[in-house]
């Protein structure tokens, strides 16, 4: 198996055994993205799995699979719709491996039905009230990436931006190979091998409550901070943000590397950050685009 279309629009081909985060801004992005990647599933003839909290399952269910009709039955059988903190929380917390047993016997009942590949989507806003064994969350996305390397397999988990705090976005972003963003799949320049990412002892021990967003500083001395950043330092941060580094910054801009040096110096002061990893969450919560 592989090209295969996630059915977004803007989104090119992706292989099986792949695993991405999805990094959205509320509940009607999240769909946009959610139904077209269940529908190009339905439409292929692969199975699809759907994890979310929000929305009742019946409605992401009748949404998804449509109307009655000829191929209503086909349909209805290709799609398991579960709420995202029972999946996650089977036994009342959260556990690796429960989790890893539960997506591994999904892939092998999606073979046994002779489907070929297994679509899975799961909304993740279910971490955030701290549940029992939330903190082996971030070891279980890392282990994610060996699992379903060799599997029939496309699972996306998604993100809301508006949700997540900056610290557990650093996590996200260390744990995903691959980012989807606007309608783009970027291949992260942050993400750690599962090994190495254990050996660094990365894991949600370094993650400290609250784990929503909240702005520590006050929305409007945020906003202010960002809005004192220049064109010239926000085109920095722009390309910082996709892992390019200081030399290469420099070529792109056409200045020198002390420039980009002195840029960031001045990027991390105001706002307060210390890394080049905040400020690509900074960036992905600003929306920044690619290219400034």
């Amino acid at each position: 198996m592989n090209a295969l279309s996630l059915g977004i629009p803007g989104v090119g081909a992706v292989s099986s055994g792949t695993h991405f985060c999805a990094l959205y801004s509320g509940p009607a992005e999240r769909d946009r993205l959610l139904y077209a990647f269940l529908e190009e599933g339905l439409r292929q003839g692969d199975k699809c799995l759907c994890l979310i909290d929000d929305v009742d399952p019946a409605v992401v269910r009748d949404r998804a699979v449509g109307q009655s009709g000829s191929d209503y039955s086909r349909r209805s059988a290709q799609l398991d719709v579960e709420r995202s903190s029972d999946a996650y929380l089977r036994s009342g917390e959260f556990s690796v491996e429960d989790m890893v047993s539960f997506l591994s016997g999904s892939v092998d009942a999606a073979i046994a039905e002779n489907f070929s590949l297994l679509r899975a989507a799961g909304e993740m806003s279910w971490v955030l009230s701290g549940p029992p064994g939330w903190d082996d969350l971030f070891a279980y996305e890392s282990s994610l990436n060996q699992i379903v390397e060799h599997e029939p397999a496309i699972l996306i988990c998604l993100y809301d931006l508006r949700k997540f705090g900056a610290e557990m976005l650093i996590e996200v972003l260390r744990t995903h190979p691959r980012v989807l963003l606007d309608g783009t799949v970027i291949h992260n320049p942050h993400y750690m091998e599962p090994a190495e990412y254990a050996s660094a002892g990365r894991a949600a021990a370094t993650i400290q409550p609250p784990l929503v967003r909240v702005d520590t500083q006050g929305a409007d001395e945020a906003d202010s901070r960002w809005a004192s950043l220049t064109d010239a330092e926000l085109r920095v941060i722009s390309l910082v943000a996709q892992g390019i580094s200081n030399r290469e910054v420099a070529g792109d801009l056409y200045v020198s590397r002390h420039t980009v040096d002195a840029h960031l110096k001045h990027i991390y002061l105001k706002l307060d950050i210390h890394s080049r990893v905040e400020l690509t969450v900074r960036a992905l919560q600003r929306r920044l685009p690619a290219r400034y």
